[in-house]
């Protein structure tokens, strides 16, 4: 594709929909939905640069990942290392390795080893991409962060067979929307 990167290492493009139910614990005892699957949103917050910006380049996409992750864990009252999870944009192989430090899971420098150390795995520190990212599950776009958000409620309910996160109460949905927006969304289990 280019330089070293191969097409193995980069997610395929479909085409989809989705769509999430958004509701108040008053609207939830009213609907009668199980309250006990909820999943509250404990903040969202968004960094975006121009589309003209065409000389922004990586180095600006992962200072609006690191934005957006930052402000998103100040609101929520917590810090990366109090996730237990995190779904993170991994368009391109090289991508979970700039994010896991820029979404503060280890220093910047340190995300090889924060990979090659296992913290990153199912049952390690903070599961990253347990569902195998937008590499194994392809990326619609458009209702990419949605897929996201979907795999963090799973695990956060416990309903995420064979790849569940033991014990995952705390997670971070993180999107970029074609290089211009970087949106995260802090989750936790009602």
């Amino acid at each position: 594709i280019a330089g070293d990167l191969t097409s193995l290492q980069c997610t395929p493009r479909g085409e989809g929909a989705a769509a999430v139910l958004l509701a108040s614990d008053a609207a939830l005892r009213r609907l009668g939905l199980d309250a006990k699957r909820a999943v509250r949103v404990r903040s969202s917050a968004a960094s975006s640069e121009t589309l003209a910006a065409d000389d922004m380049g990586v180095a600006g996409i992962v200072d609006m990942v690191a934005a957006s992750s930052r402000t998103a864990l100040e609101s929520a009252g917590v810090d990366a290392s109090d996730l237990d999870l995190v779904e993170l944009h991994d368009a391109f192989s090289i991508e979970e390795l700039l994010y896991t430090e820029a979404i503060g899971l280890c220093a910047t420098g340190d995300g090889a080893r924060f990979l090659r150390d296992g913290h990153s795995r199912i049952g390690g520190r903070c599961a990253v991409n347990a569902s195998g990212g937008l590499i194994g599950m392809g990326h619609p776009l458009g209702p990419t962060g949605i897929g996201q958000i979907a795999e963090i409620c799973r695990q956060l309910r416990g309903e995420a067979e064979g790849r569940q996160q033991p014990d995952a109460r705390l997670g971070l949905a993180h999107m970029i929307g074609l290089g211009s927006v970087a949106v995260a969304h802090v989750l936790e289990r009602a």
